[in-house]
Order: C-alpha cells, then structure tokens, then sequence
C-alpha cells in the first residue's frame, strides 16, 4: 500500500485511534505547560545577547537599578500649584504606607538624618585615604592641635561666621571632613541623582517597596496599590490642581508589559481567527472544514508552545505573536489540502481515494512548502535576540506540524460525511482568469514585470528615504505610561540633553576593585580636564582597600585616644561650647577606640548605614548587589550617534592597568551605536542565508534552470516592491523588523512551488493551474492576514514585524499571481 493509500486508510477507518493519540499528546502538553512554562516580561532580552553593552545593560537593569525600586515624578509643566507643598504631602502620605520600605524626597545632606549618617559613611572613607593625609587627619586628636583649632572656631563664630557654624554642628574636630574630601573629585548627590529639575517643573520622589516577588503577578499586584494610592493623595489635595503623578521603574514596566502580553495574546489571536476564518469561507462556503482546520491549529499550538516550554522554560513576550502567525500560515496546507480534496470529490471519487489523490497530488509540496517556510523562521535563531529566536522556533515547529497534520489529522476532523459544494464561484473566476493567461501569456509577464522592476528601482534609487528608527523608544508600546514618565524625567534631569553612559567595572577582590577604581578615577578626571567628557560620578571613595585600613589601622595604634578624649573635654568646658555640639566627635572617639582593639565593624558602611537611610539611593546607583562590582556614570560631550563616537569615547575611558574584560561599557546611546549596524548586517546574513537555503532546496525539487530563475527572480522583485512600499508610505523600520525580510523570502517561495506542481500535473493542464491557483490566492490573503493581525498587537517590535511581512507576503503573492503563473505557462517545466 502506497504512503498516501495508507494514510488515507488510517484517517478513514481509525479515526478513534487517532482520537485517543491526540488526547494522550494534548494532556502530555499541558502537563509540560504546568511544570515548565513561565512568561519572561524583561525587554531587553529582545536585544542580541552577543555585544558587551547589552549584557552591561542588562547587569545594570538587574542588579544596579534597585528591581523594587519606584520612581515617582511630581510633573506640573504649567507651575499651576506650589511643587513643594505638594511634594510635601505626597512624601508624607506616602511614607505611611505599608508597601513601602524606604523613601527619598531630598538630597541626603537635606535630610534631618542625613547629617547624622554621613558621619557613619565618613569613618571607612577615613581609613581609606592615602597613609599620608589619614596621619595629617588623625593629628587633629592632638591635644595643642584641638586647642588651637577649637579655639579659632570659636572666634570665627562669634565674628557671625555661618561657616564655622555648620563646621561646628557637623565636624568639630576637622577629621570627618578630610575623610569625605575624596568626594569632592568623584561625585556629588546632585550630580549622581538629581530630584528636582532646573525649572522647578518637576520633583523626584524614591520609593524602595517590600514587594515580595518580581514576577508578573507581583508586579500587577504592586502596581494596582500604587494606582489606589494615587487616586487617595489627589482626592486628599485641596490646594487649587493638582499636579501629574507619574511612576516608571522596572515593577511599572513589567506589569504593563504583562498585561500588554494578555491583551496582545487576545486581540492578535482572535483578529487572526477571524481574518482567516472570513476568507476561508469567502473561498469555499463551508463550516466543517474551517472547523476541522482550526483545531489542528490549536492542536499545533499547544504542542508546538508545550515544546517551547520544555526547550526554553521562559517565553519572551515577543513569543506571543506566535499563535496569530502560524494560523495564518498553517492555515494554507489545510486549503491546499481540501482544495485538491475537493476537486478530487467533484471528479467522483469517495471520501478515502479523495483524501489518497490529494495527499498524493500536493504531499511533496506541502513539504517543502513546510519546510522552506521553516527555514524562514528558524533563520531567526541567527539573530542572537533571546525573544525573536524563540519565536522563529516556535514558529518552526508548529509550521512543520501543520504541515503533516493537514495531510492527516485534518482529514480525521473533517469526516467522511462531508460533501464539497457543487459549485464554487470563486474557482469559476479564477478558471476563467487562467484561461486569459493561456491565451497571452507574454503580455501578464511583461506588464507585471515592468511594474515590479520600476518599484525595484525606486526601492533602490536615492529617491524619497526609507524611514529607520533608532530610538529605544520605538522599542515599548506607544501607550506606555512608565515609558512616558521615563522620558519625561530623562528630558528634564539629564543635562544638556545629553544622555549618560554607564561603565561597570568588578574585581575579584576589595583590593582589585580599589584599585582599579583608583586608575579610573585618575585617568577620567584628566579627561574631564581636558574637556574630553562633560562629567563623572564613580563609586572609587566607597571602593574601601583592605591594605589601607590595615596599614591605617596600625598608625591608630600610635595615637592616644583616652587622652584626646580627655583633652576634648577640657577645652569645651574652657571655650564655653555645648556639650551637644560635640556628640558627633565623642562617638568618632568610641569607634576609633573600638577599631584599636580590632573591632572593624564601623568600617564597612554597608553594615553600619541604617536600613532606612536615603544614602542608599545613591549608593545603590554605585554599587552592585554582587561584591566588587560598581558602575560610574559618564557624561559625554554629545550623545553617542555614530560607530566612531563610541570608539573614540571608548579610547577616551580605556585606562592602563584595568582590563577591558572587566569594564562593561553600555547605555541606550553606547548600545545602539552597537546595534544599528548589527541590524543592518543580520538584514544581510539572514537574507543570504535565507536566499542560498532556497536555491538549494529548490534545485533538489525543480532541477531545471528556468523555473528556478523565476521563482528567484520574482522574490528579488516582490522585496525590492516592499521596500518602495516602505518608501511610499514612510513605514519605519527599526532594529527588529528588519528581520522580516529572511521570513518574506521564507514564505513567499511557497506560492512558486505550488504552482510549479500544476505544471507537472498530467492532463488538463489549464484545469491543474486553476485547481492549485484558488488555495494558493486564499493561503496568499491568509498569510497577510496572520501577519497583519500582529497590527493590533501593542508590542512595537511585533506590530511591526506583522506589518513588514504583510507587505512582503502581499507582494510575493500578487508576483506569483502575474508573474510566475504567466512565465510557467508560457515556457511550462522547461
């Protein structure tokens, strides 16, 4: 019994065998679905995963940007009530609640406890300045020095000194101050994290939450309580409007991302089915069919996300475009199939020899209609994006599964009751369209030929721009309110407009990473003096040296505490101070006391800082949860636009001594100087790619030149026609959607092959062209309409994947329509 015999057997006379099959494989996939699958909300594993920068980014976002960490802008562009009263009683309200751990609404030194805890971050850095200045600090103990200096203070305070004043109430002694003195060079709190901008138009406010997880739930969750928050503050606000309250960070983003991925998951899926289903049926008026082709559909689906599930444990949202694709496609083998069914019916044969005649008629070139477009998707596997090769392969599988499946449990759903309608109006017109075509063929080719080649000129001329977007924001949905408040606030805060890179230095050990940070700091201070940056803020005072605690620690040894103490007090009560004013320099005394005897606790500030501090904003913008790693911030003198601005930036921070494996250079600026021409390269590699796969598959199956020359010419003519279309009506690509075209070439060579079997077909050859022609018109308009419903998708980088596909699918139909269909008739399989 030959394949296709057997096949038709099995689907006829087992169908409740197969049924059960199915049934034990669909609870095997949920089972998989339940243990393995989780959805992964994080953007930037959009990006390739192969350049530094992105992996910097992405070490930032994770371990540096505080993952519970709210930012709130208080935003009143028309100065339409006083920022700070309200500022003031949004902070208030919002330290009251119980979802928040620690907040900051002031610049530390601003803060009534902010002086208190500089004194505790004062004392490591102290002991980590050179030997020599922590011995010119430590004489200040000296019993004559404090005399002499205590008593010049007093005088200056009595002149009206408001200096001396603050010396007084902050550092007495003159010891704390020489200790944070390294600061001055390496950043200020302004610098590292402004909150106000410089036109009094908006207000930062921090907010670390007690949020317990970062998944999606949690940050649905979280943000729900921040919505409910902001509805009480400005319904408790009576003094005139109110301002806008707007909140970004990474729990803002990945609840919208989430809920963007439900909604997409719906709005695309269903906006597939009902395309689909519409010109399915506008094609042949029946239901059970359409029915029948759905649930292997479905059946795809689940296997084929089950699979992911298994191969990748985390689907990217990007993945959630998968299902409304591959109806679109998979959808063109089941009316491949019934339309060959059909015809089989109509010539008389019974319900089995039909399902035999078609599988036998269009089995090989489903497969490799299958396969080709496979290859299309898994070329996206290339593209090192986490996302878009998860979806390549997702596709991939579910295609090759909807390729044999059509061929057999189609036909188990569709029943051997069925009977096709006797009459098909849609084949008459497309008979009788093949009819005009064998009588001049020469003229379809030509005219339909020059059309294509005018667009391909205008495609390539330098005649009007194709539109490329290089901006992250492309990158989030247009809606985004977190993206908008980051945009708001990135405009206002950063200055000059100019947007900071981060380098992200780690070490193996304390010392290592002192001293590299030591290097750094010098070699970037000289290049913020030759005006070759705008601005610095690195970690390296924090960036504490075991050798210089220990060797600063055995100078302490020399110094005689108890009697400092002593004469300290001796001259308070003969200069007349308070007592209280010197609370501050007797603790400094303990704890030097303490460090004597070997209790170094006091000098690691991440244990002495209390947990509510608002220091920890800015230090956590330094340092990384994982010891020994820090990030500076660099400012340049203009924006990174170009491949030669991040080199040249890159030779300009390159320091001796601290090796390039060990700084990570990123920012959305740096990374995208990195990207636009990886974009560019992938449109090329994949392509080529694409195109050689083609060739090759398509010399085993044609094995002659001309209809091979054809289908190759109509898929550089159907490109060179989309990229006019792009032209024409400005329709931007940016740095995914790119890689739409490897999958117009992997899709669109399906409609050749098709048509390449009518010419094979014995007998009535004008009948065989028509018979293939109907399915491959419906499969055509139901490829654009899987790939156009990602239209109403929110992601951008999905919306316009769809759409560039749409326009190429479109085009490699309407070429195999006017194009390849008169070539093959005029020369047949020559």
């Amino acid at each position: 019994m030959s394949f296709d015999s057997r096949i038709a057997y099995y689907v006829t006379h087992r169908r409740r065998s197969v049924y059960m099959a199915l049934l034990v494989a669909v609870l095997a996939c949920f089972a998989l679905l339940f243990c393995c699958l989780r959805l992964d909300s994080e953007v930037l594993n959009l990006l390739p995963g192969s350049f530094d920068s992105v992996q910097a980014l992405k070490t930032y976002n994770r371990d540096f940007s505080q993952n519970r960490e709210l930012t709130f802008a208080v935003y009143d562009p028309d100065h339409s009530t006083s920022m700070e009263d309200f500022t003031q009683h949004f902070s208030d309200m919002l330290k009251k609640e119980p979802w928040v751990q620690r907040v900051m609404d002031r610049s530390p030194m601003e803060d009534p406890n902010g002086m208190d805890e500089v004194q505790t971050l004062g004392l490591p850095l102290l002991f980590n300045l050179p030997p020599a200045d922590f011995n010119d600090a430590i004489k200040q103990l000296d019993p004559a020095t404090m005399q002499a200096h205590l008593h010049k203070l007093r005088g200056e305070i009595e002149a009206g000194s408001m200096k001396a004043e603050m010396e007084l109430n902050f550092d007495p002694l003159g010891i704390v101050t020489r200790g944070l003195k390294p600061l001055a060079g390496s950043f200020s709190v302004e610098q590292s994290q402004p909150l106000i901008a410089s036109d009094g138009t908006l207000h930062l406010v921090l907010v670390i939450t007690n949020q317990k997880g970062l998944g999606p739930p949690e940050c649905q969750a979280m943000m729900k309580q921040v919505a409910e928050f902001e509805k009480r503050v400005l319904n408790t606000w009576t003094d005139g409007k109110a301002p806008s309250i707007l909140v970004t960070g990474r729990t803002p983003y990945v609840a919208e991302m989430s809920k963007g991925m439900e909604r997409d998951i719906t709005s695309t899926l269903l906006g597939s089915v009902l395309l689909v289903a519409g010109v399915f049926y506008f094609g042949f008026r029946r239901v059970r069919p359409l029915l029948a082709i759905m649930h292997v559909l479905l059946l795809c689906c689940i296997i084929a996300v089950a699979a992911g599930g298994v191969i990748f444990h985390a689907l990217n949202g990007i993945t959630i475009g998968f299902c409304s694709i591959l109806v679109g496609l998979g959808v063109d083998f089941g009316m491949l199939m019934y339309g060959s069914y059909q015809t089989q019916r109509h010539a008389g044969k019974d319900h089995e020899a039909a399902v035999a005649g078609a599988i036998r008629q269009l089995g090989t070139g489903i497969l490799f209609g299958s396969l080709t477009t496979a290859a299309g998707f898994l070329a996206l596997v290339l593209s090192d994006c986490a996302g878009f090769s998860q979806l390549g392969v997702l596709i991939a599988i579910g295609i090759l599964l909807a390729g044999f499946f059509m061929m057999t449990v189609f036909f188990v759903f569709l029943g051997a009751k069925h009977s096709p309608p006797k009459h098909d109006e849609l084949f008459d017109v497309v008979k009788k369209y093949v009819g005009w075509v064998f009588k001049s063929p020469a003229p379809f080719m030509v005219s339909t030929g020059v059309l294509l080649l005018v667009l391909n000129i205008l495609a390539f001329a330098p005649v009007g721009k194709l539109v490329f977007q290089a901006d992250p924001k492309s990158l989030e949905p247009k809606d985004s309110k977190a993206g908008f408040a980051l945009r708001t606030i990135s405009s206002k805060m950063t200055r000059g407009g100019v947007e900071p890179v981060i380098v992200i230095v780690d070490a193996k050990n304390a010392q290592g990473f002192h001293d590299r940070w030591e290097l750094l700091q010098a070699r970037w201070s000289e290049a913020l003096a030759n005006g070759k940056i705008k601005s610095i803020a690195t970690p390296a005072p924090f960036a504490v040296s075991p050798d210089l605690i220990a060797e600063n620690t055995r100078a302490l040894l020399g110094v005689n505490i108890p009697a400092a103490r002593d004469a300290l007090s001796k001259i308070i009560d003969q200069e007349g101070f308070s007592a209280d004013s010197f609370k501050h320099s007797f603790d400094l005394l303990d704890s030097l006391t303490a460090i004597a005897h070997g209790n170094t606790k006091a000098l690691d500030w991440r244990k002495t800082l209390p947990e509510n501090s608002s220091w920890w904003f800015v230090l956590d913008r330094f340092f990384g949860t994982e010891p020994n790693v820090g990030v500076a911030y660099i400012t340049p003198n203009q924006t990174i636009a170009s491949e030669a601005a991040k080199e040249e930036l890159l030779t300009t921070l390159t320091t001796p001594g601290v090796p390039l494996e060990n700084m990570h250079i990123s920012g959305w600026s740096y990374t995208l100087a990195n990207l636009i021409p990886w974009s560019k390269w992938k449109l090329i590699e994949l392509s080529v790619v694409m195109v050689a796969f083609n060739i090759i598959l398509l010399i085993f199956l044609y094995r002659k030149f001309f209809p091979l020359f054809i289908l190759m010419l109509s898929l550089f003519l159907s490109i060179g026609a989309m990229v006019a279309t792009l032209k024409g009506f400005a329709i931007p690509l940016n740095l995914f959607n790119v890689l739409a075209f490897p999958l117009v070439l992997g899709v669109g060579v399906d409609y050749g092959i098709y048509i390449l079997l009518a010419v094979r077909q014995p007998g009535d050859r004008e009948l065989a062209f028509a018979t293939i022609l109907k399915p491959v018109l419906l499969s055509g308009l139901t490829a654009v309409c899987g790939f156009g419903s990602l239209a109403f998708a929110r992601n951008p980088s999905l919306r316009g994947l769809g759409i560039v596909c749409a326009i190429g699918v479109a085009w490699c139909l309407f070429s195999t329509l006017f194009f390849i269909l008169p070539a093959y008739i005029w020369k047949g399989d020559k």
